[in-house]
């Protein structure tokens, strides 16, 4: 029975983890048209907590496991809970690459105006007397 438990605490890792990770990056890269400031606050504070429970539990579903493990001292379960735990720790780094990936400027590039002015090549004359500039 206990070794049941065990396994269904690494499945829940195993699937639950990068379901919750796939739908908070999903929603994260998405840009849903919201009427008020207020529901695009809420959505982003959705999918911040979506994220922020995702990366707690691929951390504490392994640690618990391997405690539980050690506790009844099955090393099958401990080989499996450990490599988790290494498993998670990559994607921590890879989750801290990203982030710092994500918020590193562009070489030589400043925040401007992102519409380019338009170039004027050629003088269209409009009505009401006005004459093109320079004759």
């Amino acid at each position: 029975m206990k070794r049941l438990g065990l396994g269904m605490l690494l499945l829940g890792w195993l699937y639950g983890v990068p379901f919750l990770l796939i739908v908070g990056l999903i929603r994260r890269t998405s840009s849903p048209y919201l009427d008020t400031r207020a529901q695009a606050q809420a959505f982003g504070a959705t999918t911040d907590t979506i994220l922020t429970t995702a990366l707690v539990l691929n951390l504490a579903l392994p640690a618990a496991g391997m405690l539980l493990a050690w506790l009844i001292s099955d090393r099958y379960w401990i080989r499996h809970f450990v490599g988790a735990l290494v498993g998670a720790a990559l994607i921590y780094c890879a989750v801290a690459i990203a982030g710092q990936a994500a918020t590193t400027p562009l070489i030589g590039w400043t925040p401007t105006d992102n519409e380019p002015e338009p170039r004027v090549t050629r003088c269209i004359p409009t009505s009401g007397g006005r004459s093109c500039p320079g004759g």
